[in-house]
């Protein structure tokens, strides 16, 4: 239960802990990280000049020079970049932190501290001081959910701009090595933001799937000190829809003990993000992946990290899925009713009084990095909520590397008291790479629970990068219909057969007249079936993307679908388990535009066509987005995008369906201001209003096939929305304060409501309305 207290007191206590930070400067280097790179120190740095251009993956010889430095000392490594680029062409835009994505003016190094090819760390800098940090695993997966404390600053004189950066050797932990020397693998690498184009040293690429065993290893000061962290917050909440306002502190504290080992520990942690999630609507049987901000979970993470990403935003599992901790408390409200002892009034209150997040009274979490060995343990334990016992998790986790092999394994188990489930799973992962070309992942799944049978499961996958044109890869995944591993990760679907392959090729070699950069062409083949082997579809994929010189670009996908049985809609139906499916098509154009003048702007236009053999659904969807820059410290994002369905198809209830004419209108408005280095000011604001009118009811035989009910279905219309005012400043690295204003909701509307009207009245009755103050600060 938290503490409330008056809003005057707690705005005084963060006024006064604002001013004594203020000028918190953790820096004494003899270095002064300015940009300037004029100290004398670099006179002695190792030299590294060697580029290529690395996006597109030509290996050819970049228009422009660039000449990385790098000096280390007992605090830690300095590196820096000399651009070569005219002053006309420089990109000094603005932009949040982990803009990976986006195209800047940037250079970047990824640094593996241990040699060893298991994870590394990717630092990035824009011209503007923008900065991004990426956690990397599985040879080139990256996860932008970690924030480390290092620093870098830029400067720019007439022929070249330049960065500078300090990377203390207490960001994060690494092995105990032997000699005066520390060994490390180190990519440098420069975007280029008006040609498109990244160049790097050595000749390797996140972008493509071996990444980390081809890092260069260079020999740098050893150093390896223990450290003492600690983070105390404050929060303050007010709640304008319950009238409520409300105080929680709380801390983290990580010590590193200097020969590999860390311990973090979260006291009464406040989890609550104040990034608001993208607006999902979900009707299928299968649940949303959302990633995971809150600090405790993002730092000395990557060992616990054994999961999957198909494609981006589509995860297939994850064998520890952070945002489970937290979440909605488990009820079993018939415990309190009047069969098992307890009343119908105890009951009822149970039934109203159910709490979305669970607050969580401690995790903590330990890792052991070794020569070849590494070693983890984690554990969060979730408080006790009204008519709810907190769950518990634990996991532990071993990784070893000999040679080109890695093997590892991770036990996770969930105590769950308040429904009577505990939960364990097992899981196997190994990695071989034997050469610059080949890549091989298996991973072994096993699951083990008090209320359900054992379950398995296993993904095998081979990638081949021939040569900078071609590459292609095959996988293989069997999940038996027992699996689950969602008490603690998350799986997209179990009862799963599949297998595919991938044959994609890439020209780079266009003439200097052409306005054509890369262009890419890929073909992909996949067989779904479940673990029955009965087919749910056979797919062909083609693949077309085109970068031009103006850094414009287009992608063109084309799908095609089998036919075969859909058994995920029907959510384990025993009257009609599965329903039959005939062949589909689908096809999604996307067009980027180069930046024009302050201005720039995108298109998406999507068709599909799904044979349901009763009746056909038709899904058009057309999008824009319109961007602009009024100064590189500003910026704004419009984005418009309306969906049509005609015989919109989903599940009711047991083997009840419907569909409905279907319209989907959504607005996203995003904004953002820079005053300075250390402030930023984001509105955000994602609308839509969703209609579902002229339903008609379903139901299928025992054989998968429709049937007509011939009755009407009561239609679906709602409005949904998600606001955020947030400013943001940061007194240090990984110290800042936030002010967030939140307000979001779902109301649902009668037949006779149009766009205009959902988007007022959902704005205007809102199911979340509040303002948070929140200090995390850094001693």
């Amino acid at each position: 239960m938290t503490q409330k207290i008056k809003q005057n007191s707690f705005l005084s206590l963060l006024e006064l802990l604002f001013f004594v930070f203020l000028g918190f400067n953790p820096i004494h280097a003899e270095i002064v990280i300015d940009g300037e790179l004029s100290e004398a120190e670099w006179n002695q740095a190792q030299v590294i000049e060697d580029f290529v251009v690395t996006r597109p993956f030509s290996l050819e010889a970049p228009t422009y020079k660039t000449k990385v430095l790098i000096y280390s000392d007992l605090e830690g490594i300095y590196v820096g970049f000399v651009n070569q680029q005219p002053m006309e062409t420089r990109d000094r835009r603005r932009h949040n932190r982990d803009m990976l994505k986006q195209d800047y003016d940037r250079n970047i190094v990824v640094i593996d501290f241990d040699n060893k090819g298991n994870s590394a760390y990717m630092l990035g800098v824009s011209l503007s001081e923008s900065l991004i940090d990426f956690t990397i695993t599985n040879e080139s997966e990256t996860d932008g959910d970690w924030d480390g404390e290092w620093f870098a600053k830029t400067s720019e004189s007439e022929e070249n701009w330049y960065s500078e950066f300090f990377i203390p050797w207490t960001m994060v932990s690494m092995n105990q090595q032997k000699g005066p020397n520390r060994k490390i693998g180190i990519s440098t690498s420069r975007l280029i933001q008006h040609e498109a184009k990244y160049v790097a040293f050595p000749q390797a690429s996140p972008l493509r799937k071996k990444f980390l065993s081809l890092l260069h290893t260079i020999e740098v000061v050893q150093s390896n000190p223990r450290r003492l962290d600690f983070y105390p917050y404050l929060v303050s909440k007010g709640n304008f829809v319950d009238d409520d306002m409300s105080y929680q502190a709380g801390s983290e504290i990580f010590f590193a003990n200097g020969s590999g080992g860390e311990l973090s520990v979260t006291l009464n942690p406040d989890f609550g993000q104040v990034e608001s999630d993208n607006i999902v609507i979900n009707y299928s049987a299968r649940e949303t992946f959302y990633s995971d901000k809150r600090p405790f979970f993002t730092q000395s993470q990557s060992l616990f990290e054994i999961s999957n990403e198909w494609y981006p935003g589509f995860e297939l599992y994850s064998i520890i899925h952070t945002r489970r901790i937290g979440a909605r408390p488990d009820y079993d409200c018939s415990k309190y009713g009047s069969d098992s002892g307890g009343s119908d009034e105890d009951e009822l209150q149970c039934l109203s009084s159910q709490e979305m997040n669970n607050d969580i009274d401690v995790a903590l979490k330990y890792t052991q990095l070794g020569d070849k060995t590494d070693f983890g343990f984690f554990g969060a334990f979730e408080h006790d909520e009204d008519f709810s016992e907190g769950k518990d998790f634990f996991a532990v986790r071993t990784s070893h590397r000999a040679g080109n092999h890695k093997i590892g394994h991770m036990l996770t188990h969930v105590d769950r008291s308040a429904i009577d489930r505990d939960a364990t799973v097992n899981a196997f992962d190994y990695q071989f790479t034997p050469n610059d070309i080949i890549k091989f992942d298996s991973v072994l799944m096993f699951s083990d629970s008090n209320q359900e049978k054992s379950g398995f499961g296993s993904r095998n996958a081979v990638v081949f990068e021939h040569n900078k044109k071609w590459r292609s890869g095959a996988e293989f995944y069997y999940y038996n219909d027992k699996l689950n591993i969602d008490d603690m990760g998350y799986l997209y679907r179990n009862n799963l057969f599949s297998g595919g392959a991938n044959v994609s090729y890439t020209r780079t070699d266009f003439t200097k007249d052409s306005p054509v950069l890369s262009r890419s062409y890929s073909w992909d083949f996949w067989s779904e079936n479940n673990a029955d082997g009965e087919t749910i579809d056979n797919s062909i994929v083609l693949f077309f993307m085109q970068q031009f010189k103006d850094t414009s670009s287009i992608h063109l996908n084309i799908f095609t679908n089998s036919e075969g049985i859909d058994d995920d809609v029907t959510r384990g139906s025993l009257s009609a388990p599965f329903l039959e499916s005939g062949k589909g098509l689908a096809t999604d154009f996307n067009y980027n535009t180069r930046i024009i003048g302050k201005w720039q702007a995108d298109l998406n236009v999507y068709a599909q066509k799904k044979d349901r053999l009763s009746f056909t659904e038709r899904t058009r969807r057309v999008s824009t987005g319109l961007r602009y820059f009024p100064s590189d410290n500003l910026r704004f994002y419009l984005q418009l995008s309306h969906t049509k369905v005609n015989n919109w198809f989903i599940w009711r209830s047991d083997n009840h369906y419907a569909t409905y004419q279907s319209r989907n209108t959504t607005i996203k408005l995003n904004s953002r201001w820079y005053p300075d280095d250390r402030q930023e000011f984001q509105v955000k604001l994602e609308m839509v209003a969703f209609r579902n009118q002229y339903g008609k009811g379903w139901t299928a035989d025992t054989l998968g096939y429709l049937n007509s009910l011939g009755t009407s279905e009561s239609s679906i219309n709602s409005g949904r929305l998600s606001f955020q005012i947030r400013y943001k400043y940061e007194i240090a690295p990984l110290s800042n304060i936030y002010l967030v204003y939140t307000r979001g909701g779902n109301n649902y509307f009668d037949d006779e409501s149009g766009t205009s009207r959902i988007y007022r009245e959902t704005w205007r009755d809102p199911e979340s309305n509040r303002l948070v103050l929140k200090a995390r600060i850094k001693f």
